[in-house]
């Protein structure tokens, strides 16, 4: 069973996503401002609202969406299309009080350059452009039926936060960090 486009066997895919967060503590510590971060992988908030980990931020318990790329392609993916009852469309498109779903989406790419590009995407904020696209029908031109999900490209989208860090640094100071701050 595969998990979306990516073709990565279901099983070794959240294998493989353990590892790395736990390779990137550090990082994603950093990024969320926390000292408590818990992976949820496989678990029911996991299936069924796409969020992988937990963190505790300024007192409130966070869901955090998590994606981990080997190549940097100057965009993030959200899986499946929407006419899939389980896309990734649906989970960050409807109002928080409708069901639980996590705030935050990171997602950590290798660069070949040996940095790490690290977005972050406020998935509220991000839902109301969704939303936008939406009724406005403007969606389909994210979908990438190759990847069998929506490509949203950085050059295009703009309102993203994203750093970019030398990936030896990441449990050092990070120096070398590119910090855009805007809008989502």
């Amino acid at each position: 069973m595969s998990r979306g486009g990516s073709n990565i066997e279901y099983y070794n895919g959240y294998k493989m996503e353990s590892n790395l967060f736990t390779r990137y503590i550090p990082l994603l510590k950093k990024i969320l401002q926390t000292e408590v971060i818990e992976i949820t992988t496989r678990s029911l908030i996991d299936k069924h609202t796409g969020t992988d980990a937990v963190a505790m931020i300024q007192g409130n318990l966070i869901g955090i969406s998590l994606r981990f790329r080997n190549s940097d392609f100057n965009s993030f993916t959200l899986s499946r299309h929407i006419t899939d009852k389980v896309s990734e469309i649906h989970k960050w498109s409807k109002p928080r009080a409708e069901d639980i779903k996590p705030a935050y989406f990171i997602q950590i790419s290798k660069r070949r350059d040996g940095r790490l590009r690290v977005i972050k995407v406020n998935i509220d904020a991000f839902g109301y452009y969704l939303r936008y696209l939406i009724n406005t029908d403007q969606l389909e031109q994210f979908y990438k039926p190759k990847l069998m999900a929506y490509d949203f490209n950085l050059d295009l989208v703009t309102g993203l936060e994203y750093e970019i860090h030398q990936e030896k640094d990441i449990n050092l100071s990070f120096n070398n960090v590119e910090l855009l701050n805007t809008g989502f």
